[in-house]
């Protein structure tokens, strides 16, 4: 439903506003709370405490998604960023183990990808809706989202933080648009997501200090 909400407001104001609402914990935030629920407030804790360093990895895959989107298509675009975000995923969660002044780290890269992506640049391509554009994010954003809460939990509280803010609506976004608009809607929602990605990292600070 949140994904047919996205494809409502994206052709009703753009690919910047939906990138925007991507950023919420929609996904995030519930399965925060069905983790704790099957394993208790000090798991979920840290896994909330995963799911904050997750938005660098999410980060990775959003900015690398851009960058590739220039001059590649949209397989080569999630291919490689899927790459990244999975090499970026195990540095975050060597970073929990450490020392508590690594808490800075996704607060410095939710800065840096501001300054990176202030503002999207204005789309020329002719925005054409395609039919299938809802129902294919709708059915891939569920089978993501299932898969998952299946295995999350069972790799731990950290990595199950870092699958919490696995970025299920941003790459389906990011890859949508790209086969619908084109290379410029890329960069207004990755710059419309880099600004809604706040809310994810305030929410789970907050449940992890809780």
């Amino acid at each position: 439903l949140a994904l047919l909400l996205f494809g409502i407001v994206e052709r009703l104001h753009g690919p910047r506003v939906a990138g925007w609402l991507a950023g919420f914990p929609i996904v995030g935030g519930p399965l925060l709370v069905f983790i704790t629920l099957d394993h208790g407030m000090p798991f979920g804790s840290q896994a909330a405490l995963g799911a904050y360093f997750g938005l660098v990895p999410w980060l990775a895959f959003t900015m690398t998604y851009a960058f590739c989107s220039r001059s590649m298509n949209w397989l080569w675009c999630s291919l490689i960023g899927f790459t990244v975000w999975s090499g970026v995923a195990v540095i975050a969660v060597m970073m929990q183990g450490a020392s508590h002044w690594m808490e800075i780290v996704p607060l410095a890269a939710f800065l840096a990808a501001l300054f990176v992506y202030p503002r999207g640049e204005p789309s020329d391509e002719e925005r054409e809706h395609v039919w299938w554009g809802l129902p294919v994010r709708m059915v891939a954003g569920a089978g993501l989202t299932i898969v998952i809460t299946q295995f999350a939990a069972a790799l731990g509280s950290h990595w199950s933080g870092i699958f919490a803010t696995f970025p299920v609506m941003g790459s389906i976004i990011c890859i949508s648009s790209h086969l619908q608009y084109g290379r410029h809607a890329v960069q207004e929602v990755v710059a419309g997501m880099s600004l809604g990605l706040a809310s994810v990292g305030t929410f789970c600070f907050a449940l992890y200090i809780l």
